[in-house]
C-alpha cells in the first residue's frame, strides 16, 4: 500500500494517478473488471486515459469503474463537453460534481465534491428517477459503481492530504 501513498504524494493533482488508484482497487476487488479489461486487450474499445468530453449520451461498462461512461458526465476522465446539458438527473449530478471539482482546483480527492456526488446519486436512487431514452445500463448497477468510485475517493482523500499551492 505503501507504493500507492508515494505515488499520490508525487503528483496529487494528476487524474492519472487517480484513475490508477480506482483501478488498483477495482481490479482487486471485482472480478467483473477484470475479465472486461482483458476481453479488450489489443482491441481498440473506444476508451482512453486522456480526459474527453462528450456531446452525445452514452452507457456503457455500466459495472466497470475505471470505463464507466454514463450520459455525458458520468465517468473517470470523462465529462460534456461546455454547455452541454446532461441527459438525465443522475447525470446532472455528475455534472456537478465536475464544476465543483474544477473549482477545487481539479482535487479529484476533494471530500465536499465527493461527497456532494454521493448525496446526489442517493437522492436520485431515493426519488426514483427515470433514466435518459436510450440508456442500456441498469440505474443500480450506474449508482452503485459510482458509489463504489466516490467512497474510495472520500477514504483515500482523508488519508492522503494534497499539499497547498
Amino acid at each position: 500500500m505503501l507504493h500507492i501513498s508515494v505515488l499520490f504524494v508525487s503528483s496529487m493533482a494528476s487524474p492519472f494517478y487517480f484513475l490508477i488508484l480506482v483501478s488498483i482497487f477495482t481490479l482487486n476487488y471485482f472480478a467483473i473488471s477484470l475479465f472486461a479489461l482483458k476481453v479488450h486487450v489489443g482491441g481498440n474499445t473506444g476508451v482512453t486515459l486522456a480526459k474527453e468530453c462528450s456531446n452525445k449520451c452514452e452507457s456503457s461498462f455500466c459495472k466497470v469503474p475505471p470505463l464507466l461512461r454514463y450520459g455525458k458526465y458520468c465517468g473517470i476522465l470523462y465529462s460534456g463537453c461546455p454547455g452541454e446539458k446532461p441527459c438525465d438527473e443522475l447525470d446532472a449530478c455528475c455534472m456537478k460534481h465536475d464544476a465543483c471539482i474544477s473549482a477545487n482546483n481539479n482535487n479529484y480527492l476533494s471530500e465536499v465534491c465527493n461527497q456532494g456526488l454521493l448525496s446526489c446519486v442517493e437522492r436520485f436512487k431515493k426519488a426514483g428517477s427515470k433514466t435518459f431514452k436510450g440508456n442500456t445500463c441498469d440505474a443500480n448497477d450506474v449508482t452503485n459503481t459510482i458509489s463504489l468510485v466516490m467512497n474510495a475517493a472520500v477514504l483515500a482523500g482523508r488519508y492522503i492530504h494534497k499539499p497547498s499551492n
